[in-house]
């Protein structure tokens, strides 16, 4: 790998990649409308990348060994994150399946007021976050719970 930094993109090319993503994802959305989200999305996003990466090497002379050195490093510090989010749906699925999350709701609603549930959802919620150091599995567990309650 050479130590000569690559050279910049311009505004304009940057304003021109950012334009060709929101058109992409303009007529997706259009054509598929609420499915976009099945695949046809990250079609787009996959495509807008390809497009950014042979500008890049055209246009600014990055190599694609440095490309794939970025993609990778940027995996490496996402990848705990990810983990504890498939981690976290395990756990509020399972939850789901055994009934947990079900006979919460069904004593929240015997044991919360009305008046005070947003108070109690504030509290409890705080509570779990402190005691599990993680604000993502209180939502996935406490907050479908709460969503539940506050539904009924």
């Amino acid at each position: 790998m050479n130590d000569k930094l690559p050279k910049l993109p311009s505004p304009f090319l940057a304003l021109i990649l950012i334009l060709i993503l929101v058109i992409l994802l303009f007529f997706t959305i259009t054509l598929f409308g609420s499915s976009a989200l099945s695949g046809g999305s990250q079609v787009v996003l996959l495509t807008a990348t390809a497009i950014c990466s042979v500008l890049a090497m055209t246009c600014c002379g990055i190599s694609w060994q440095r490309i794939e050195e970025s993609i990778s490093n940027n995996i490496k510090g996402v990848a705990p994150a990810l983990i504890i989010l498939l981690l976290i749906g395990a756990l509020s699925g399972s939850w789901m399946v055994s009934g947990v999350v079900p006979t919460l709701i069904y004593y929240g609603m015997q044991i919360l007021h009305p008046n005070f549930f947003l108070v109690f959802c504030c509290v409890i919620c705080s509570i779990i976050s402190v005691m599990t150091g993680s604000s993502w599995t209180t939502i996935a567990t406490i907050g479908v719970a709460m969503i539940g309650i506050g539904e009924a």
